[in-house]
């Protein structure tokens, strides 16, 4: 029994020792700068009572609670909550709860939830969030004063909203476990069931962009109204102190004015005073507190048509949630896709309308009752510019339209290329043809130089071939009269004989010859002119044309036997060996048959 007990009782007793430790933080927060402030206020009679009673006002509204004033400057309700101090509100509750988160360890080592872990949590967050909203709403009773009146209930509610979205942030935050090798890693989103967490994870990347674009637009507007600031702060002459509590002050509405500026970039209208308002097509402002980060709103006037295109900046984080969410549920079924598709862009006008509404308020029941984003002007801008966006990446990256866009640049490129080449190929035709004409008329002349040079190559080839032909039969003439006179008119038939044979009988002859021209040189000469005149001289082939050894007519030398060997035969043939080499003529040499044909003759 007793185990029970301290197990329920360690939950609870650790959710209330972190609501009071969050409490007593927050409490430090605001009430420091206000003693500082009144301790540095030389011009000011507020004693440190006054300084600890502003501050817990200051609290109650940094919660999103009211407080009435009655000052008789500003009387009614202040509702303006300072956003900047609103999250470090959140922030204290988260860290707190996680630290508690961590000490009830409810996953185990192998990442599963314990036994009595929901239990725990619950209680102790539920504990939590009790003390909290009860602390908070004791700090604003206590804050009571002739001036300043804390509202109470509005204390409780806005308390009891920071420490319960707080300290679940904390305890979530607290789930998470980096993965090792033994024991697996924890995601607070991946603990969702799909895909919902894919849906928490996208709506999440695209209002965090949001606000980033926002206060990236105050951040400029701060830098370019520098002068009027500088002139506003000098006005108040705060001193040191005074003015680190005012830095405080306008970095807690820092945020709120980031909202307010994604409001305008969104399409809407942000009031600043009654019958005021400011826009992408103009402003019209009336008057404002004197604090210097509200020399950053622009004066009264119209705007140029070209600020309407401010519009395209808050599509691109919500272009970036839908390119996630698309890729996380690529994987899953066309039902759970459908429903993240719907369910994104529903999420993220959800969030973004809850952040303006809270960023509304007022100061008094004057001209600045109404404060902050009109949320008739936003919600229609709004949705239009998140559901187009999503259908726009959606009709991208989720159907086939990428592909065939690409299959018919493709398809263009191909033709025009091939368009591109045909006129190539058209003018290279039409530049060759000049070209072309030229070369024929040029070829022509050239062949006909040509013919004309080989008919002279030809007349003098045949000029050669008459006057070979001429000494051709001169030599057959003289070698045939040889044959006459030694071979004294015996006539037989020869018989086919080998190369080695021919080339003996043809040394013979040589040698015959030899001895026969130098016995009678003076007969030799009149042979020859008779031969010339006989009919046997015309008839006579030449060397050129003279028919083979096997087919040609004998001679009378070829046909007679040869003759008998004499003493000098030796000598006879090498005289006739070194006539054969000398005395022959070289075109005979290189006529086929030519050899033979001495022979034979």
């Amino acid at each position: 029994m007793s185990s029970k007990v301290e197990s329920i009782a360690t939950p609870l007793v650790r959710g209330v020792l972190g609501a009071l430790s969050s409490l007593g933080i927050a409490l430090a927060v605001v009430v420091v700068p206000a003693l500082a402030a009144q301790v540095a206020g030389t011009a000011s009679s507020a004693t440190a009572l006054d300084a600890i009673l502003i501050s817990l006002s200051v609290l109650i509204l940094g919660h999103g609670g009211g407080i009435v004033l009655t000052t008789g400057v500003v009387d009614g309700a202040v509702t303006l909550t300072p956003f900047g101090l609103l999250i470090l509100l959140m922030l204290l509750s988260a860290l707190s709860m996680r630290r508690v988160g961590r000490a009830l360890r409810p996953v185990r080592d192998d990442g599963v939830l314990r036994t009595g872990a929901l239990r725990d949590v619950g209680s102790a967050l539920g504990m939590y969030t009790l003390v909290y909203a009860i602390g908070l709403a004791v700090l604003a009773s206590f804050g009571r004063s002739t001036d300043v009146s804390p509202v109470v209930t509005s204390a409780v509610v806005s308390g009891a909203m920071v420490a319960l979205v707080g300290g679940l942030a904390g305890l979530l935050w607290s789930l998470r476990r980096e993965p090792t090798q033994s024991v697996p890693g924890v995601r607070v989103l991946e603990l969702l069931p799909a895909p919902y967490g894919d849906i928490a994870r996208a709506a999440l990347t695209a209002v965090i962009g949001l606000l980033w674009m926002g206060l990236a637009a105050i951040t400029v507007m701060l830098l370019l109204s520098v002068p009027e600031q500088a002139s506003l702060f000098d006005g108040l002459a705060p001193g040191i102190v005074g003015g680190l509590v005012l830095t405080l002050v306008q970095l807690a509405l820092l945020p709120l004015l980031a909202v307010w500026a994604l409001t305008v970039l969104l399409g809407g209208t942000v009031g600043v005073g009654t019958s005021t308002g400011i826009s992408l097509g103009g402003a019209e402002t009336g008057v404002l507190p004197a604090l210097p980060i509200l020399g950053a709103l622009p004066g009264p006037g119209d705007f140029p048509e070209w600020t309407w295109a401010l519009m395209v900046l808050p599509a691109v984080p919500v272009a970036l949630g839908a390119v996630r969410l698309i890729r996380d549920v690529a994987e899953y079924e066309r039902r759970e896709q459908i429903i993240g598709w719907v369910g994104y862009p529903a999420a993220v006008v959800i969030v973004a309308l809850l952040l303006a509404g809270l960023s509304t308020g007022g100061i008094g029941d004057g001209r600045l009752v109404h404060l902050g984003p009109q949320m008739n002007s936003l919600a229609l801008p709004l949705i239009g510019v998140v559901a187009l966006t999503t259908a726009l990446v959606l009709g991208v990256l989720a159907t086939p339209l990428i592909p065939w866009t690409r299959s018919m640049v493709a398809s263009l490129r191909a033709r025009v290329e091939a368009a591109e080449r045909g006129e190539r190929s058209e003018d290279a035709a039409g530049q060759d043809a000049p070209a072309a004409e030229e070369d024929g008329s040029g070829t022509g002349q050239d062949e006909e130089s040509d013919g004309a040079d080989g008919a002279e190559e030809a007349d003098g080839a045949e000029g050669a071939d008459v006057s070979d032909t001429v000494d051709g039969d001169d030599a057959a003439d003289a070698a045939e009269q040889g044959d006459e006179v030694d071979g004294a008119g015996e006539t037989r038939e020869a018989p086919e004989e080998s190369p080695a044979t021919a080339d003996s009988e043809f040394r013979s002859v040589l040698s015959s010859a030899l001895s026969a021209r130098t016995a009678a040189s003076a007969a030799s000469a009149q042979s020859a002119a008779s031969a010339r005149s006989a009919p046997s001289a015309a008839s006579a082939p030449s060397a050129q044309s003279a028919p083979s050894a096997q087919s040609a007519p004998s001679a009378p030398s070829a046909q007679s036997a040869p003759s008998a060997p004499t003493p000098s035969a030796e000598a006879d043939d090498a005289e006739a060996d070194a006539w054969s080499l000398d005395g022959i003529d070289a075109g005979d040499s290189s006529q086929p048959g030519s050899w033979i044909s001495r022979r034979d003759r």
